[in-house]
């Protein structure tokens, strides 16, 4: 039996380290130890991109607490991100639905799943700042 703890902590680790190579980061994204004992911290922290990362056995949807866990903590300009992956399942990443075109109602609660190459992407296209305000 795999500790879950233990598992999402290594899941968290994975992607930070995906997102350090793919966005070039100077200074490495590292997991929000503090998580563990506040409510309403995500795992990692991108700029304005607060992370929750997700790595379950079997399914292929993630489930609603989960989406509602990284809404839990975000304040007014920030932006909430689901990383999940499923066994045998690419990763993907829901994100609210006006960051990928941000022209859509921000009020609205419309969300779209990515996989993490097109994440990656949106990262990299629309959120330039994101990426070098971590860097500084």
């Amino acid at each position: 039996m795999t500790n879950s703890r233990n598992k999402g902590a290594a899941f968290e680790r994975e992607i930070a380290n995906l997102l350090n190579e793919e966005l070039e980061l100077t200074i490495p994204l590292k997991r929000i130890l503090e998580q563990t004992r506040e409510k309403f911290l995500p795992d990692l922290i991108l700029g304005r991109w607060h992370l929750e990362c997700k790595r379950y056995g079997q399914g292929n949807e993630p489930i609603e607490n989960w989406w509602n866990q990284v809404l839990d903590s975000i304040k007014e300009r920030e932006l909430p991100a689901l990383i999940y992956k499923f066994n045998n399942r690419p990763i993907k990443v829901r994100v609210p639905l006006y960051s990928v075109n941000p022209s859509l109602d921000k009020d609205n609660s419309n969300t779209c799943d990515l996989l993490w190459k097109d994440f990656v992407y949106l990262i990299k296209t629309l959120y330039q700042e994101d990426i070098r305000s971590h860097k500084s």
